[in-house]
């Protein structure tokens, strides 16, 4: 939704306020269907209401960035191979150097 400049004012002398986009009423009581254009603040109908060229702003699309792949090999300072902390036993203690890894979640998660 897009904040416009106030470029009309209601024809109502009770409403008299300034607004940027007009409200589209459909009466639906009426056959054929009227519509017109109305006050968004006390829908008192409009007479003349300028009609604006505008096309709806589209959003830009964001680029999506794919996630690296996992990787499956052991760093430098890990005994173990990637992933096992995914085949450990519950029941087991983790090793120590599994604590302080930087990949402790990827190494549980891995598939």
């Amino acid at each position: 939704m897009t904040l416009q400049e106030p470029s009309l004012i209601c024809p109502n002398p009770k409403c008299g306020k300034a607004f940027g986009d007009p409200l589209l009423l459909k009466d639906l009581s009426k056959t054929p269907t009227e519509s017109y254009y109305v006050c968004p603040h006390c829908i008192a109908k409009l007479d003349k209401v300028p009609i604006r060229d505008k096309e709806p702003q589209r959003p830009t699309p964001i680029p999506v960035e794919h996630p690296k792949k996992l990787e499956e090999t052991n760093s430098k300072s890990c005994p173990h191979h990637f992933g096992y902390l995914k085949t450990h036993a519950r029941d087991e203690s983790l090793p120590d150097e599994c604590l302080t890894c930087s990949k402790l979640l990827r190494c549980m998660l891995a598939k």
